[in-house]
């Protein structure tokens, strides 16, 4: 069950992540999204979270474009690539999430354009949960079946040591009469 879950998951963020990089990298889907949201990184990038460490602000649209390629990509691993990098993938968008959650925050947005990366984030997370706790499970299962082969082993061991005193037993007692 947990696997189809995570399946689904992946499938729906993937897909979602490539539509909304799509849109963020070209007017082909919709040319008044793309619009706003070249807008809304030109805002976005005058509020770039690192600035404060940095001193370094960059380019809205090189921004922009950095961002759609990240979610574009981590989509399409989400959806197709199995493994290490669909978690890798998985916390990439968590915090290009938060990224965008602290950009709408410092512009004061409101929970309006906040919410839609709130979603994400928690979806992501939950994805990332699901994961981890079938890998823990699967680990619970392999030490469970080892633990079972060596008990079976040291019972048959146990069993073979008596059958071999049991055969010595008769001949000492021989021997004592």
């Amino acid at each position: 069950m947990a696997s189809f879950v995570l399946k689904v998951l992946a499938i729906t963020l993937g897909v979602f992540f490539i539509l909304i990089g799509l849109l963020k990298l070209s007017p082909a889907i919709s040319s008044e999204l793309y619009k706003e949201m070249r807008k809304q990184y030109i805002r976005m990038a005058k509020v770039f979270p690192l600035v404060a460490f940095t001193g370094w602000k960059p380019n809205a649209h090189i921004y922009r474009k950095i961002i759609a390629s990240i979610e574009v990509t981590c989509g399409a691993v989400l959806i197709i690539i199995p493994g290490p990098l669909k978690t890798i993938a998985n916390i990439m968008m968590i915090l290009v999430m938060v990224n965008d959650v602290v950009a709408h925050a410092q512009i004061k947005h409101g929970y309006q354009r906040m919410s839609l990366p709130i979603v994400f984030i928690l979806l992501l997370s939950c994805r990332l949960l699901i994961y981890y706790q079938e890998i823990r499970r699967e680990r619970e299962g392999k030490k469970s079946k080892q633990e079972n082969v060596g008990q079976e082993n040291s019972q048959e061991q146990t069993v073979g040591n008596s059958e071999q005193r049991e055969e010595t037993m008769p001949q000492e007692s021989k021997k004592t009469k």
